[in-house]
């Protein structure tokens, strides 16, 4: 009975151990400074921890640590990686970090119409620049959310486009400035946030300085066609 008692505790541990093993990870004991050298495209920023560094870069890696990597360059999506040196994760000897064109800024322009009030200085009556103004501002955005000719203000619904880099969502505010003489404030607000980002998500849009190319006429039309009789 006791010889069975034994023999049962000898199992009991010898299992123990071999879970023990199986559980513990491999790379506590593989684990050991690493070095990787990054390079990337021409004239892009290269950022270790946040800091900027000139590419190629040399970087060590200590056991169990793991580098921040970003590399930046205007007209190009933003690359970011971490290098885990857990011992589990392979850590190249080099690491070529190629970008991707960003798409949101390949189909915008940067001007200072963006999210700045424009005057715009009727030739026409107040009932003729208003059924005009109406006809320009449907013909490039689907839908108008307030619409009032007795205050002489409109706002179009927001906009959005979904890119590889960024949402943009853009509106079109026209208030009545003056009436005597007639005159116009056109905004053409543009704003910009992370890919997936809804376009009711207020908090994390933020203004820009560019418009998508699609909405490149519509202040300029404005000036041009309501001052022509």
């Amino acid at each position: 009975m006791e010889t069975r008692k034994l023999l049962s505790v000898l199992t009991l541990a010898i299992f123990s151990l071999s879970f023990f093993a199986i559980a513990t990870p491999a790379f506590a004991q593989k684990a050991k400074k690493r070095t990787v050298t990054i390079s990337t495209e021409s004239g892009a920023n290269l950022f270790v921890d946040g800091k900027q560094v000139t590419a190629p870069a040399k970087i060590k890696i200590d056991k169990y640590a793991t580098v921040n990597i970003r590399v930046e360059k205007v007209g190009f999506v933003t690359e970011i990686r971490n290098y885990e040196n857990n011992g589990v994760n392979v850590i190249p000897k080099t690491d070529y970090i190629q970008l991707v064109k960003d798409e949101a800024y390949e189909n915008s322009f940067v001007t200072n119409l963006a999210n700045q009030d424009i005057d715009i200085r009727p030739s026409r009556g107040a009932d003729e620049s208003w059924v005009l103004l109406n006809r320009i501002v449907t013909g490039t955005f689907d839908v108008v959310a307030i619409m009032d000719k007795t205050t002489g203000y409109m706002a179009t619904a927001w906009s959005a486009k979904s890119f590889n880099s960024a949402v943009v969502r853009t509106r079109l505010i026209i208030r009545t400035s003056n009436t005597n003489p007639l005159e116009y404030k056109a905004k053409l607000v543009s704003e910009i946030a992370p890919p997936g980002t809804s376009v009711i998500a207020d908090e994390s849009f933020r203004k820009w300085d560019r418009v998508l190319r699609t909405y490149e006429n519509v202040i300029p039309d404005l000036q041009s066609r309501l001052s022509v009789n």
